[in-house]
């Protein structure tokens, strides 16, 4: 039985995965998108979107085979207390780890494009505030925050670049598939590295109000990531062309300081800037969440509650000490974020679903011994 008992919807579950991946997926990667496949970087998109579709699906399908019990709980009864312990505790280990990186990632651009005279760790520990506060009043509230400002985002990102389609020009996507496949195929995965991430909703699917209906999550997230992703990475192209795309460490954000309306309406990035903090904080608590919950419950605790101010402190030091300057945020991006994605988040379910296929074949052997023994 999971020690949190807040309860959310479907709908909520739906947009505080979309949130979570998006909120960061959609600042860096398509400079790094672009970077790999050049005017070829939106076929990357629905490339990613179908492995991320296949991923969370075989996630879903472990996931529901355990009612009522989280990722750790399960790990823990088909490893062995050791062995599943050591797995929970790499599984929350990386979302402590790439919170960090999201924490440092946007107080970056928050110094760097807005407020170049304010210390980086002023907003460090803004945004770490703001998301222990959320943590602590538990999953339902900070998802009811979400189910509003979400959408909000969403909205404002869609007026954003209808503003710029004027200035768009879609020549730049030719000559089109001039890349070949490997350098699509290396950039979508480096944008399935994000889609890993909603593997936090393995740590969450319990708290579902209806938890039957957590397969039909998968469907809906990816369909928002994927139109979102096109929408982004397609009007960057329009609007910069992919080598002018490539040199920008926040492409979107460029976007927003691009676009106008006549001299009605100019420097619209401050919106964005307001907006993303929203986004960003409500990802940061999410990560935050499924983090101190599996740690507490890796330890026996009754209550996560007493591991949000260490682990706030521990958040900000990761953000201070890890990255030094934007080269550094990139180069993580690139190389090892994927890489521990994949191979931490990607093969710890993977792991676990293979061992729960071999754990249910081996019982029912064992229930068809048992029953030609009482027949003979």
């Amino acid at each position: 039985m999971s020690i949190e008992q807040g309860k959310i919807s479907k709908r909520q579950a739906i947009f505080l995965i979309s949130n979570s991946i998006l909120a960061s997926m959609i600042l860096i990667s398509p400079a790094l998108l672009t970077k790999e496949a050049g005017q070829d970087a939106w076929v990357a998109v629905p490339i990613a979107g179908v492995f991320g579709l296949l991923s969370g699906l075989l996630g879903n399908s472990l996931g529901v085979r355990f009612p009522g019990k989280n990722i750790v709980e399960y790990s823990i009864d088909l490893l062995g207390p050791w062995l599943g312990r050591a797995v929970a505790f790499l599984f929350a280990f990386l979302f402590l780890h790439t919170n960090a990186y999201v924490v440092r990632s946007f107080g970056s651009l928050l110094v760097t494009e807005a407020m170049p005279e304010t210390p980086l760790i002023v907003f460090n520990i803004l945004i770490v505030l703001i998301a222990a506060y959320g943590v602590y009043l538990g999953l339902e509230v900070f998802s009811r925050v979400n189910e509003i400002v979400f959408p909000l985002s969403i909205i404002v990102s869609m007026a954003i670049v209808a503003m710029g389609l004027p200035d768009m020009n879609f020549d730049f996507f030719k000559p089109f598939f001039s890349h070949p496949l490997p350098d699509m195929l290396r950039a979508s995965l480096l944008l399935f590295a994000f889609y890993t991430e909603a593997a936090f909703f393995l740590m969450i699917i319990p708290s579902l109000r209806r938890p039957q209906e957590a397969r039909q999550v998968v469907w809906p997230v990816v369909l928002i990531l994927t139109v979102a992703m096109l929408v982004d990475v397609g009007s960057l192209l329009a609007l910069f062309g992919h080598q002018e795309t490539t040199r920008m460490v926040f492409p979107t954000y460029e976007l927003a300081k691009a676009v106008r309306l006549g001299d009605l309406l100019e420097r619209i990035e401050s919106l964005v800037v307001g907006i993303w903090v929203g986004t960003v904080g409500l990802k940061v608590a999410a990560f935050y969440y499924v983090s101190v919950l599996a740690f507490a419950q890796i330890f026996n605790l009754k209550d996560y509650r007493p591991l949000v101010l260490p682990y706030a402190f521990i958040l900000v030091v990761l953000s201070m000490a890890n990255w030094t300057d934007t080269a550094q945020i990139t180069l993580y991006m690139s190389r090892y974020f994927p890489l521990t994605a994949l191979t931490v988040l990607g093969g710890s379910v993977m792991l676990l679903y293979l061992f729960n296929i071999f754990k249910r074949k081996a019982s029912r052997e064992v229930e068809k011994d048992e029953d030609d023994l009482q027949q003979t």
